[in-house]
């Protein structure tokens, strides 16, 4: 029997080129911290520091822009320390999270035999794979979702190449691979990505995967969306949402999503603004937008799967999207693709790395991965190969 890898399987949280916070250590401290109630307690049944583990709420706080724990005085020992609404969320959503990733890496190590797969520890000697690890600037969706981290795992364990990933907006992704900074990019948001073609920083692109943006808001739907024609598609339905003054959360951070979301309004004839329109500067990706989106009870354009992942169906539903028949043919179509930095105007990057991963990403191994992603847990994929 092979060595199960899950065991050194970690998991951090590196949000906009910030800090990287362990997610172990991170989310067994909540964990701790809701089952007794104390900082220090917790602290000490982890075997780490009360600095230490303050410490690292600080930085997730200020990474996440969220209040995760509420503080009470009481000396040293921390008096009374609970979880806040948005940290009890985030560590349910984490669970959920991790619940199918460790799904995904037993199925992948039950549909892996050493007749198919050479140990890493032999892998790790071919003279044939580049040493260099690769750098991937990625787009939010797959990061959050948990897809990410289990195809770098898989491509790990069949190439020995480690890939490293820094979860941005697609605009601020391109950006770093134009810098020379990252060796791939994972976007979605075609328009970026052909102008970052055509300009000779890009020399291979292709899609990789897709699913849907979807329009959520609150049950009570103010905006009387299910009331409209479904022949007006995803356009009508932020009309109605602006003369109505409902509120809408945008990313406001040229993200993929933030991008399809201003198509979208420039389509509908809207100059969205004033009170109702809420910008979530500061807010990352569409999870804290989700978040933010219930606690104002407000619509928002997201993607399907971190829709289904972030369990706000309680509180809120999709009204526009191509499951639920509501969209236009195409206009909601969201589509991953994945870019090689050009090597003649970064000399800096791992190109043939990247190159063994533009590869084994459209090979069997790796879409067999994509499409049963989220199956179990949600009874339907998150993404479908592309």
């Amino acid at each position: 029997m092979g060595k199960d890898f899950t065991r050194d399987f970690k998991v951090s949280l590196e949000l906009e080129g910030e800090k990287r916070i362990s997610c172990d250590d991170l989310f067994s401290l909540l964990e701790n911290i809701l089952k007794y109630g104390s900082i220090s307690r917790a602290a000490s049944e982890m075997g780490i520091s009360y600095r230490y583990s303050w410490g690292i709420v600080g930085a997730a706080e200020k990474a996440l822009g969220l209040e995760l724990v509420h503080r009470q005085v009481g000396g040293y020992e921390g008096g009374g320390t609970s979880l806040s609404r948005e940290g009890r969320e985030l560590l349910e959503q984490y669970r959920s999270f991790k619940q199918e990733v460790d799904s995904q890496l037993q199925h992948f190590i039950k549909r892996t035999s050493p007749s198919r797969r050479p140990p890493a520890s032999e892998v790790l000697v071919d003279n044939n794979i580049p040493e260099k690890h690769l750098l991937l600037a990625s787009t939010m969706e797959p990061v959050e979702t948990g897809l990410l981290d289990v195809l770098e795992e898989a491509f790990f364990q069949s190439t020995g190449i480690l890939v490293r990933h820094i979860a941005l907006g697609s605009g601020r992704a391109l950006e770093m691979a134009r810098k020379g900074r990252v060796d791939m990019a994972l976007t979605h948001a075609p328009d970026l990505e052909e102008e970052f073609m055509r300009d000779g920083w890009g020399i291979s692109a292709f899609p990789v995967m897709a699913n849907d943006f979807v329009l959520a808001g609150p049950a009570a739907d103010p905006a009387g969306i299910k009331m409209i024609d479904k022949a007006g598609g995803v356009k009508e339905a932020f009309r109605r949402i602006a003369s109505s003054r409902a509120p809408f959360i945008s990313r406001d951070d040229r993200s993929g999503t933030h991008l399809r979301e201003l198509h979208i309004w420039e389509g509908a004839g809207v100059i969205p603004g004033e009170d109702w329109y809420i910008v979530s500067s500061g807010i990352a990706g569409n999870m804290g937008v989700l978040r933010l989106a219930r606690e104002k009870q407000a619509y928002s354009l997201v993607d399907r799967a971190t829709f289904l992942l972030s369990r706000s169906q309680d509180s809120m539903k999709i009204y526009i999207g191509n499951e639920e028949g509501t969209a236009l043919p195409g206009e909601l179509d969201n589509v991953f693709s994945l870019l090689l930095v050009n090597p003649q105007r970064v000399s800096s990057v791992n190109f043939e790395g990247a190159v063994r991963f533009a590869q084994w990403i459209q090979e069997a191994e790796a879409r067999q991965i994509i499409d049963g992603f989220g199956r179990e847990s949600f009874g339907t994929p998150l993404f479908s190969k592309s």
